[in-house]
């Protein structure tokens, strides 16, 4: 893991304090019903004893749905700090609604996706909000002190993304799991040209949302 990557698990949910230019950005922020434990880490990221406090500078969605999308209201709040995501999901967390800009059957859902989403259903409502800012694919985040640009990765959802560091840290959202029989595929076309796509890039680690990072060899084994 590179250097200045904090990988917080809110609910189940993989959330990542990156390290940037005076101050901090997250991609992501778990369930809603975890809210206390996120903003515990956060107050002591940003709040080190003998060091000037820092900011959280931005939060990044990878993508609409509640148990990435459910602190940022609570965020933007407590933080002053802006929430960006693409527009192809925003509709999602505007109307609480994870089912827009989806099909009404996705193409590939694992049977162990079905169960998870059952056991945690009581902790996907969360609060509504219109994102500050939309981003888009190449898009460089130098303006917010981070080294990184965008990739549009649609899949999981039609406005689901990834950031990719210069360092080649890739954090791919719901793209990819990291749990053995446990996905979720909306569109199987869009997946595999985002999965080609990533196969083009320059990527040495892949973060996803759900699971443990994993390396760029593994990620080629596993889409030979």
């Amino acid at each position: 893991m590179s250097k200045g990557i904090e990988i917080i698990d809110v609910g189940g949910v993989n959330c990542y304090l990156l390290e940037a230019d005076d101050g901090f950005v997250l991609i992501d922020t778990g369930f809603s019903a975890k809210r206390m434990f996120l903003d515990e880490v956060l107050k002591k990221a940003l709040n080190k004893p003998g060091e000037v406090p820092k900011k959280l500078k931005l939060v990044i969605l990878t993508h609409g749905d509640s148990d990435h999308a459910g602190n940022c209201k609570f965020l933007r709040e407590n933080y002053d700090v802006k929430i960006a995501m693409h527009f192809e999901d925003s509709k999602m967390v505007e109307n609480g609604d994870m089912s827009w800009n989806r099909k009404l059957k996705p193409d590939k859902i694992a049977f162990t996706f079905r169960l998870v989403t059952l056991a945690f259903g009581k902790n996907s409502i969360f609060d509504t909000f219109k994102p500050d800012i939309y981003i888009q694919d190449g898009q460089n985040l130098a303006e917010f002190g981070l080294s990184a640009k965008v990739i549009h990765l649609p899949g999981h959802s039609k406005g689901s993304i990834g950031v990719l560091t210069s360092e080649g840290d890739l954090f791919c959202g719901d793209l990819i799991y990291n749990f053995a029989g446990f996905s979720y595929i909306d569109n199987l076309e869009d997946f595999n040209e985002s999965i080609n796509k990533l196969k083009k890039l320059d990527i040495n680690i892949l973060y996803p949302g759900h699971g443990k990072p994993f390396s760029i060899n593994y990620f080629n084994k596993k889409f030979v």
